[in-house]
């Protein structure tokens, strides 16, 4: 079977950690025989030296240098979108643009043409793109959506909103990766769709591991850190992005208070991506320079130490899918504090597995810390029971056994009958 994954989150060689949830399931798909193509558009430049004159096409230059031809097996394809200048003088939207370029991309290249099927992840803009395509190319489309396609980006552009309703209304296989996540896409259709199919990311079991010494992964993480080599030293960690919805405010408002009664903890930071909060900034404005670290960007190959680093994970986001990085704390052995959204609830019990809280409330937040920051004994069950239910969900693998057998259902079925544009493979 081939696959075309259209996507525009994968991994970078500058952030090798970025949508590493999505690369795993492929990978694991091309170990099952499965001939995964990713297509991640790319915005175009000339060739240099005159890519040089103007500075979005130094970008898009440099952009495209920093993308991976191939990883782990997984073809990674980039079409590239040329926006016209002056832009003013053209009526095209960016989608209608990309949806292009993806068009002709694969018209140049016959064996992409001849695929079995298109899948999108992120119900936006990805799976907007996918069903254009396989509607183009006359194959079964699917589209998984994992988190901000259901929950940020609509509720912040009209334009997302639109897409993603024809998204869920008619892809030919809605996929969630949790089953909470099925109840929020059906949240957007007046008639509700009962035909979900749930594949978690997974998570690596033989990498997240518990350890029980993590001084040596902090003296090779956190070298530039006053505690490094202070084995009475406790770590609090957090990793997620620099933005609002992950929680970061909350989370430093209540350590201001956790931490003053525990001064043996630290909270130790670190995400990547797209940043919109100074987090140095947020730390200094509550006093909290020595008690709370902005790590920055962690590359992919570091996030197991980072984990086994520390003593305790917390993630108080105001919305996720099923979030990975507390998939990776649990199965790492961490007590763990996250909020009751997404498939947090499906993973972990609470009072057992881990603290499960609201969003947006700081003063539950404050007590689930202080509990956990208060009781050995608690910290042990609790991530105890973590890792017993990471292994509940499975590894990547096993998440992607269950994605080869919804994709050979949607191949059997053939797509949508009421499509009938010619394929691009037809002379």
């Amino acid at each position: 079977m081939r696959l075309l994954a259209v996507s525009h989150c994968y991994p970078r060689r500058s952030a090798t950690g970025t949508c590493q949830f999505i690369h795993r399931l492929h990978r694991e798909l091309v170990v099952l025989g499965v001939d995964v193509h990713v297509l991640q558009l790319a915005d175009w430049a000339p060739p240099y030296p005159l890519s040089s004159i103007l500075p979005e096409w130094r970008a898009n230059r440099a952009n495209r240098f920093d993308l991976f031809e191939s990883l782990d097996g997984v073809s990674i394809h980039h079409p590239a979108v040329v926006s016209p200048r002056p832009s003013r003088f053209f009526s095209s939207t960016p989608a209608e643009r990309q949806r292009r370029a993806l068009e002709t991309y694969c018209r140049l290249h016959p064996v992409l043409a001849m695929a079995h099927a298109v899948i999108g992840h992120f119900m936006i803009p990805d799976g907007y793109h996918a069903l254009d395509l396989a509607h183009t190319l006359r194959v079964p489309a699917l589209a998984m959506a994992w988190g901000d396609d259901l929950h940020a980006w609509p509720a912040q552009r009209e334009f997302a909103r639109e897409q993603l309703i024809k998204v869920l209304r008619e892809v030919d296989v809605p996929i969630a990766c949790s089953r909470r996540m099925m109840d929020d896409g059906n949240a957007w259709l007046a008639e509700p769709r009962d035909d979900w199919e749930v594949v978690y990311g997974g998570v690596d079991l033989s990498v997240f591991r518990p350890t029980a010494d993590p001084i040596p992964h902090r003296q090779r993480l956190f070298s530039g850190l006053p505690f490094v080599n202070d084995p009475s030293a406790m770590v609090l960690s957090v990793l997620a992005q620099a933005v609002v919805a992950k929680g970061y405010r909350e989370l430093l408002d209540a350590w201001v208070e956790v931490s003053a009664e525990a001064p043996a903890w630290r909270l130790v930071m670190a995400g990547g991506g797209w940043s919109e909060l100074d987090m140095k900034a947020e730390i200094e404005a509550r006093g909290l320079a020595a008690r709370a670290f902005w790590m920055g960007v962690q590359q992919g190959s570091d996030i197991p130490d980072f984990l086994r680093a520390s003593n305790a994970f917390v993630l108080p986001s105001y919305n996720e899918g099923l979030s990975l990085s507390v998939l990776e704390a649990l199965a790492t052995g961490l007590p763990t504090v996250t909020t009751d959204v997404g498939g947090h609830a499906e993973v972990i019990r609470d009072g057992v597995s881990g603290w499960l809280i609201p969003p947006r409330d700081t003063p539950s937040l404050t007590r689930a810390l202080r509990e956990l920051v208060s009781s050995d004994a608690t910290r042990a069950s609790r991530g105890c029971a973590g890792r017993d239910a990471a292994e509940r969900i499975g590894s990547p693998a096993t998440n992607a056994a269950r994605l080869a057998a919804v994709l050979e259902r949607a191949v059997r079925r053939g797509p949508a009958a009421a499509r009938r544009t010619p394929s691009l493979s037809a002379g």
